[in-house]
C-alpha cells in the first residue's frame, strides 16, 4: 500500500514514504535518496543502531529499508505512535494568531465563530469524492488506487453517482493483495454500518466473502484487516445490536487456534479494544463482558507463542475500561501489577503491555492505586526488559499526581542521558500536561519546565535534546518560548533536531511562534522532515498561511520524500483553499503517478471527517513491539497508514 509518511521520517528521509498514508519508524543516520516502495521483508533494522529483531516479526533487515522497524526502545518511536492528542489543532475560538487567520473567521447564526477554511459538504460531494472516485476508476496504478481508497474512507461520504461502499468493494477482487486489503480497511475507516455485512463475510471467509475477492479462499491478511474494519465500524455505531454482533465475531476470531498466522488473532484482540465509543458512556454490559473474557484468557498459560498474541490483551482492556475504580478496574490492575512483580514468569511482550495498560487504568490520587504506581516505579528501576522499563516511565507520566511527579523529578538528574533521560523528559512533560488538563486555570509547572529548559540548552546529545524539546512543549510554560525559538534558529541546519524544536513550539500553544515557524517553513523545501514538522506545529497553532506554499511544493515535488512531507503537512493545515488546485492536479496526466497519488492522499487528509487520524484509537498506548505484519511492520500494517 502506498503510504504517506508518519513523520518520524524514517520513511521520508530513508525513502520508504508511501503515498496512501503510512509511516516508517525511526530516523536514519544518513538519509538516502528516496525511492518508491521496494519488496524488503519485515524486520527491525536501522542503519545507526544494531539490528534487534522483534519477536514474531522475522529477521532484521540489515541497513533498514521498507518493511523494517527500528530499535523500538528509542523514545521517538513511542512519540510517533502517541503524539496525536497533543497535536490536535487549536479551536478557532481560542483566539486568532497574531497577524494570521483572524480574517478567515466568520460568525455563525448563534453568534459564535465559525471556521471559514474548513471544507464544506459541497467540497466533499461536488469536488473531492467525485475526483477521487473518477481517478480510482481510470487508474490501475497501485499507489493511486490505495491512496484514493484510504482518502475516500476518511471522507466517508457518497456523492452524486458515487456509492461509497460499492466503490470500495469494487476493488476487493483486484489482482493486487495490497489494493484488496486496502479496500477492506477503507470500508472500516468509512465507519458506516452498511459495511458490516461485507466485513463479516470477509472475516469468516464465507462463500459470499470468497465471491467478493473472487478467490477460492479469503486469505488471513484480508481477514485480519476485516477484523480491524469491524472494530472501527462498531466504535462509531450507536446500535447496541451491531456492537454485540461485532464483539461475538471478534471474540470467536481471537480464539481461532486453527489460524495459520498470528495476524488474525492479534487483529481480533486489538479490534475488541475499539468497542468502547469515544466521548460517551460505554455500553457497560458489553464492556464488562469483553473485559471479563480478556482477563480470563490472559490468565491462561497457552505457551510462549500464544503469549505473543495475549500481549495485546492488556492494551485492549485498558482501552475498554479507561481510568476508574470499579471492581473490574481493580481486578485488571491487580492482574497486571502481578505480571510486573514477577508473580508469574512471562515474556517481555506481556510485561511491556502490562506497563502500558496500567498507565491508562490507574488514577493519580486514588489511594487504592498507590500500589500501581509503586509497581511501575520499581519496575522502571529494576525491570528485566529495557522497553518495558521505558513504558513504565511514560505510564507514570500518564498517571501523573504529586507522588509520581516527585519520583520522576528525583530520577531525572541521576538518569543515563542518552538512554533513560529522553523517556523521563516525556514522562515529566506528560505530568505537567495532565496537571493543566485537570486544572486549566493553574499555572504551568515551573519546576519541570525549568529542569527541562536547562537540559535543552546544556545537553549535547541531539536525540536527548529533541525529546526534551517535546517534554518542554508539553508543559506549555511561557518561558520556554524564547529558548525554543533560539534553538530552532541556531540548529536549523540539523534537520531532525530542528524539526523537534518546531514541534515543541507547536505544543506550547503560543501563537507568537507562528512567524518564526513560517520563516523556517519557507526555507525547508528540500528538507522534508523539517518541512513536515514545521507544518505540523503551524497546524497545531491553527495557522494556515502555509497552504499556498505547500500546494506549490507538491506541484514541484522532485522526490518521494518531499511529496510525502507536503501531502501530510497539507492535511495538518487543513485549508479548503487547497482543494481546487489539488483536484486539478489529481486529473493532470502530465504529473507522475506517484505525485497524483500523494495529491489524493492530501485531499483525504484535508477532508477527513475526524479531527484525529483514523488509526489513533489503535496506535495510542499500543505495544508496537509485539508486532505482526498487519499491525505494524513499517509499511503495510494498520498503524503504518495515515
Amino acid at each position: 500500500m502506498l503510504r504517506i509518511t508518519f513523520v518520524l521520517l524514517w520513511s521520508v528521509c530513508a525513502g520508504t514514504a508511501n503515498a496512501h498514508g503510512g509511516q516508517y519508524l525511526g530516523p536514519p543516520a544518513n538519509p538516502a535518496v528516496p525511492t518508491p516502495r521496494s519488496p524488503a521483508g519485515p524486520g527491525t533494522g536501522r542503519p545507526d543502531l544494531p539490528s534487534m529483531p522483534l519477536p514474531g516479526v522475522g529477521p532484521a533487515t540489515p541497513g533498514g529499508g521498507p518493511g523494517a522497524l527500528p530499535d523500538g526502545t528509542t523514545w521517538d518511536v513511542w512519540w510517533e505512535f502517541n503524539k496525536e492528542p497533543w497535536l490536535e489543532r487549536q479551536r478557532v475560538d481560542d483566539g486568532p494568531a497574531t497577524g494570521s487567520d483572524d480574517y478567515f473567521l466568520g460568525q455563525s447564526r448563534r453568534g459564535g465563530p465559525v471556521d471559514l477554511l474548513r471544507p464544506t459538504e459541497q467540497d466533499f460531494t461536488d469536488r473531492v469524492v467525485p475526483a477521487l472516485a473518477g481517478l480510482l476508476t481510470k487508474e490501475r496504478n497501485r499507489d493511486i488506487a490505495t491512496a484514493c481508497l484510504v482518502a475516500l474512507g476518511k471522507i466517508g461520504r457518497d456523492a452524486p453517482g458515487v456509492d461509497l461502499e460499492t466503490t470500495l468493494a469494487g476493488l476487493l477482487s483486484r489482482d493486487d493483495q495490497e489494493v484488496r486489503e486496502t479496500a477492506v480497511l477503507a470500508l472500516g475507516i468509512a465507519g458506516r454500518p452498511r459495511a458490516v455485512t461485507m466485513l463479516r463475510a470477509l472475516l469468516l471467509g464465507t462463500a459470499e466473502g470468497k465471491a467478493m475477492v473472487q478467490r477460492a479462499d479469503v486469505d488471513e491478511r484480508t481477514r485480519a484487516f476485516a477484523a480491524y474494519g469491524l472494530g472501527l465500524v462498531a466504535r462509531r455505531s450507536e446500535s447496541l445490536e451491531l456492537r454485540q454482533q461485532v464483539h461475538d465475531l471478534l471474540w470467536a476470531a481471537a480464539q481461532d487456534r486453527d489460524a495459520k498466522t498470528r495476524d488474525l488473532r492479534t487483529a481480533a484482540v486489538g479490534a475488541l479494544g475499539l468497542l468502547r465509543p469515544p466521548g460517551a458512556r460505554p455500553v457497560q454490559r458489553l464492556i464488562w463482558q469483553s473485559v471479563d473474557e480478556l482477563l480470563n484468557w490472559l490468565a491462561l498459560d497457552l505457551g510462549r507463542s500464544e503469549e505473543f498474541v495475549q500481549a495485546h490483551g492488556p492494551v485492549a482492556v485498558a482501552r475498554l475500561l479507561g481510568r476508574g475504580s470499579s471492581e473490574l478496574h481493580q481486578r485488571s490492575k491487580a492482574q497486571f501489577v502481578g505480571l510486573l512483580n514477577g508473580r508469574e514468569r512471562v515474556g517481555n511482550p506481556l510485561l511491556q503491555s502490562a506497563a502500558l495498560a496500567l498507565g491508562e487504568l490507574a488514577e493519580a490520587e486514588a489511594p487504592a492505586d498507590a500500589e500501581v504506581s509503586l509497581a511501575l516505579r520499581q519496575f522502571a528501576e529494576r525491570g528485566v526488559d529495557r522497553l518495558a522499563r521505558n513504558f513504565a516511565l511514560v505510564a507514570l507520566g500518564r498517571i501523573g499526581g504529586a507522588a509520581n511527579r516527585t519520583w520522576l523529578l528525583q530520577a531525572y538528574p541521576k538518569s543515563n542521558k542518552a538512554i533513560e533521560r529522553p523517556w523521563l523528559a516525556l514522562a515529566l512533560g506528560q505530568c505537567a500536561s495532565g496537571a493543566l488538563a485537570a486544572a486549566p486555570a493553574a499555572a504551568p509547572d515551573d519546576t519541570v519546565a525549568g529542569l527541562l529548559l536547562e537540559d535543552l540548552v546544556e545537553l549535547r546529545n541531539p536525540e536527548t535534546r529533541a525529546a526534551v524539546a517535546i517534554g518542554l512543549g508539553m508543559t506549555r510554560h511561557p518561558k520556554a518560548l524564547p529558548a525554543l525559538v533560539e534553538q530552532l534558529r541556531e540548529h536549523e541546519g540539523q534537520e531532525r533536531l530542528a524539526g523537534y524544536f518546531a514541534v515543541g513550539l507547536g505544543l506550547l500553544g503560543d501563537r507568537t511562534a507562528v512567524d518564526p515557524l513560517t520563516e523556517v517553513l519557507a526555507r525547508s523545501a528540500r528538507r522534508p522532515f523539517l518541512m513536515q514538522q514545521t507544518a505540523l506545529a503551524l497546524g497545531r497553532l491553527g495557522d494556515r498561511r502555509a497552504a499556498e506554499v505547500l500546494v506549490e511544493a507538491l506541484r514541484a515535488g522532485e522526490s518521494t520524500a518531499v511529496l510525502a512531507a507536503v501531502a501530510s503537512a497539507l492535511g495538518r493545515v487543513g485549508d479548503r483553499r487547497a482543494i481546487v488546485p489539488l483536484v486539478q492536479m489529481a486529473g493532470d496526466a502530465e504529473l507522475t503517478k506517484l505525485a497524483r497519488a500523494f495529491v489524493a492522499a492530501a485531499l483525504g487528509a484535508i477532508c477527513d471527517k475526524d479531527p484525529l487520524r483514523w488509526n489513533v484509537p489503535l496506535s495510542l498506548g499500543s505495544n508496537y513491539a509485539a508486532a505482526v505484519d498487519t499491525l505494524t511492520n513499517g509499511a503495510t500494517g494498520v498503524l503504518d497508514i495515515l
